[in-house]
This record gives C-alpha cells, sequence and structure tokens, in this order.
C-alpha cells in the first residue's frame, strides 16, 4: 500500500474543494428557491387572509423577510464573485480563483496554497449556509440564535476572503502573513 505523502494529497485536494465549494453554493441556491416559495405562499396567506395550516398568522413583513434572504442566496454567487475584486484594493487573487470549478496549473506550492484557499473558501460558503438557515428561522417566527447569523455572515466572509484578509492585515502590521509563506515554508 503506497502512503502519498501530504504536498500530493494537498495538491489532489486543489482539485476536490473547488468541487465543494460549487456544491455548496449549488445546496445555497436551492434553499434560496425554496424560500422564496415559502414567502411567496406567505405573501399569499397575507393577501388571502388564510390561516388554516398555521396557528400563528404570517405577516407581511415576514413574507417579504423570506423573499428577500431567498433572492440573495439565489444570486450569492454572482455577488460574491463580482464583490471579489474589490473587497481589498487589488483583490485578485479571490477573483482569480472564484472560477467555477477547475484549479490553476502551476508548480506544487501552487496548488498546495490553491489547497488552502479553497478549504477556506469550503468553511466561507458553510458558514454562510448555517447563517442562510438561521435568518429562516428568524423570519419563521424561531428567534433562538438569530444574532449568532451575522456572526456566521462575517466569519463565513472572512473565511471565503482569506486571501484578501491576509493582504489587509499584512499591509496593516506591515508583515508578511499571505498564504505564500507556504512555499517558503516547503522549500518551493
Amino acid at each position: 500500500m503506497v502512503v502519498p505523502d501530504l504536498g500530493s494529497l494537498l495538491v489532489s485536494l486543489s482539485e476536490v474543494f473547488p468541487l465543494f465549494v460549487n456544491l455548496i453554493f449549488l445546496g445555497i441556491a436551492l434553499l434560496g428557491i425554496w424560500f422564496g416559495t415559502s414567502g411567496l405562499y406567505a405573501l399569499y396567506g397575507v393577501a388571502a387572509g388564510e390561516h388554516k395550516f398555521s396557528n400563528r398568522p404570517v405577516t407581511i413583513d415576514t413574507a417579504f423577510g423570506k423573499l428577500a434572504l431567498a433572492g440573495a442566496m439565489i444570486v450569492a454567487p454572482v455577488l460574491l464573485w463580482k464583490f471579489a475584486n474589490s473587497f481589498v484594493l487589488g483583490g485578485d487573487i479571490t477573483y482569480s480563483m472564484f472560477n467555477y470549478g477547475g484549479s490553476q496549473r502551476g508548480s506544487t506550492c501552487d496548488q498546495i496554497r490553491a489547497a488552502i484557499t479553497y478549504f477556506f473558501m469550503c468553511l466561507g460558503a458553510l458558514a454562510w449556509l448555517v447563517a442562510g438557515l438561521k435568518l429562516y428561522k428568524a423570519t419563521s417566527g424561531q428567534h433562538d440564535g438569530a444574532g449568532s447569523a451575522f456572526l456566521y455572515l462575517v466569519g463565513g466572509t472572512l473565511a471565503f476572503f482569506i486571501n484578501d484578509v491576509a493582504q489587509l492585515v499584512g499591509n496593516t502590521i506591515k508583515m508578511d502573513v499571505s498564504l505564500s509563506n507556504v512555499c517558503m515554508m516547503i522549500g518551493g
């Protein structure tokens, strides 16, 4: 049995993690469609005055909250791709990596750096999924933990744009804290 080294494992993960990011965004979009349908049904219930399937009548702000959340979840990947180039002035690293599958070919060091970046992008996308679920619960009247949705959104944004955040921190403290240091560590 051949045991792969950490470098080759990370290089192979640079091919897998972009697919996970896309799969998570697909799940977010599908949930957005579901939430939009729920919002339209709630809006219908408000307009028709029907409350036969609920013991708590739906308000118009709840219906529009569900519709706004659904719209944000459906278009989230496109907005993030457009936003990636302006998150930090010159945030071209995330912008070029956010390419809906397929990683750049380069040296082993570059592919390891890409795998680490895509891992953080997966974490960020998962955090947004959790935030969307928490916000949906808040629009449904369950206010347990709705405040933590904001923390998931901020944490997900910081994790997704890890290269740009590292560049921003590095520029602030005048020290290189970017993922390009991975190449210096492994000697690539």
